[in-house]
């Protein structure tokens, strides 16, 4: 007597390899897997709106552990208690930054005081305005009087600037608030960041730790290495800025000079918006030729940028396609503001490590290579 055809040989004879049928279930099951995917995607987005005001706290925290575990478990490797080795690099940590904000703080609240004061008035000051408004041309005349004139039509009352100082004294406030509780939940995942990734794995069944802790090791590479050289690349881009702006004369050089460093931490886009409000006080400020020479200062930073420091210190963290790159950005910033804009692309690195790694041969069906580079390297510092 003929055994019956298993449910699998049925399916073989309705629907035969190469037939059309086959080629639409096909078709049919990555359409599914899009919609999948993307109602993921809607959901996540929800959840992580919710936790927009715990955000900002959470990165201060993750690159408190990324910047200062490095040193941390190098003075363990030497054997320093993990403890007093995170209570020793962090201290130092909190005594550079209390230095730096005791000497840069001062300086740019004046500077910006002074910049909000003067704003209505700068055009006054023998800029490119105040050069068109004593044009002989009557066009480049009617243009600079125009701008003079709405310039005095909305300059601020003593009312508005009360209530611009509070809001900016709000935001610094919530700054440091941010920077205060962010630190402090930073240290404390230092101390306990081997037991916690201990108990992270061990969560895990044993059949898949092997392929799972290579796959940890190479996300907490990308993170590390690409917040640790994004920032380091912008600071060295706003300190040749801001010296080369002080050296050549520009009003509120140590201001713009932050304004360019933080900018630089945007991808693609960074140096443009850090030009803008160098642009705006040049002509405002000084006659139209300097405007060329603080450009020219801007550009060297970005020039040392992009083909001493990036090349070298940004090397294979991410690999990412600039399209992504723009629409993580894009995404970060519409949920999170400039904390996701910081988040950004190390999240996306780490998101198209798992595509590539997991979820692409999967689906492909084919062998699943889950080591990676991080196999044939040592595990790195988070």
């Amino acid at each position: 007597m003929t055994e019956p055809a298993s449910l699998r040989e049925q399916l073989e004879l309705l629907v035969p390899p190469g037939g059309r049928a086959r080629r639409v279930i096909g078709w049919g099951v990555i359409c599914w897997t899009f919609v999948g995917l993307g109602l993921l995607a809607l959901a996540m987005i929800a959840v992580l709106a919710r936790i927009a005001e715990v955000f900002p706290y959470v990165v201060v925290a993750g690159l408190a552990v990324f910047l200062l575990n490095p040193a941390v478990a190098a003075l363990a490797s030497r054997g320093v208690p993990r403890g007093v080795a995170t209570v020793a690099v962090f201290g130092v940590a909190v005594v550079l930054v209390a230095v730096a904000l005791e000497l840069l703080v001062p300086v740019v609240v004046h500077q910006t005081q002074d910049l909000v004061r003067s704003s209505p008035t700068l055009v006054r000051h023998g800029g490119l305005v105040d050069r068109l408004a004593r044009s002989s041309s009557p066009l480049l005349h009617r243009l600079g009087t125009t701008v003079k004139a709405w310039v005095d039509a909305h300059a601020g009352t003593a009312g508005a600037e009360v209530d611009t100082a509070l809001r900016a004294g709000l935001r610094l406030a919530h700054a440091g608030l941010v920077l205060l509780l962010g630190g402090f939940l930073g240290f404390l995942l230092l101390l306990s960041l081997p037991s916690t990734s201990r108990a992270a794995i061990g969560i895990l069944p044993p059949t898949v730790r092997g392929a799972v802790e290579p796959s940890l090791a190479e996300a907490r590479r990308i993170t590390g290495g690409y917040l640790r050289a994004r920032l380091l690349v912008s600071f060295v881009v706003g300190t040749i800025a801001g010296l080369g702006l002080w050296a050549v004369g520009m009003p509120y050089w140590l201001l713009l000079a932050i304004v360019v460093g933080v900018a630089n931490l945007i991808p693609m886009l960074g140096s443009w918006l850090g030009a803008i409000p160098v642009i705006l006080v040049s002509l405002a400020t000084k006659p139209p030729e300097f405007l060329f020479v603080a450009l020219a200062v801007v550009a060297i930073a970005h020039v040392v940028d992009g083909y001493v420091l990036s090349p070298i210190v940004l090397k294979e963290t991410t690999n990412l396609h600039p399209v992504v790159v723009l629409l993580a950005v894009l995404a970060g910033a519409e949920l999170f503001g400039f904390w996701g804009v910081l988040a950004a692309i190390p999240v996306a690195g780490v998101v198209q490590y798992v595509l590539v790694e997991w979820v692409l041969p999967a689906l492909g069906g084919g062998p699943v290579s889950r080591a990676g580079s991080a196999a044939s390297e040592p595990e790195p510092s988070a």
